[in-house]
């Protein structure tokens, strides 16, 4: 399986898909509850032959992105 971690979430799941890999996701998150606005694996994890689990994270990566 290649190595997905710290790409967002949906390139993520497209290359393993295109690599004929079934993925489930788990979202993770800090108990601050600050708002985010990408999502980013922090794990892959080979579940099978043809499977994987990603854990992903949403991350706040614009700076000057107000708060809601």
């Amino acid at each position: 399986m290649r190595n997905v971690e710290g790409l967002e979430l949906s390139a993520a799941i497209n290359a393993l898909e295109a690599d004929g890999i079934q993925v489930t996701t788990i979202e993770v998150s800090s108990r601050k509850g600050v708002d985010g606005d990408e999502r980013r694996v922090v794990r892959a994890k080979q579940t099978g032959e043809n499977s994987a689990e990603l854990t992903f994270a949403v991350f706040k990566t614009r700076i000057d992105a107000p708060e809601e």
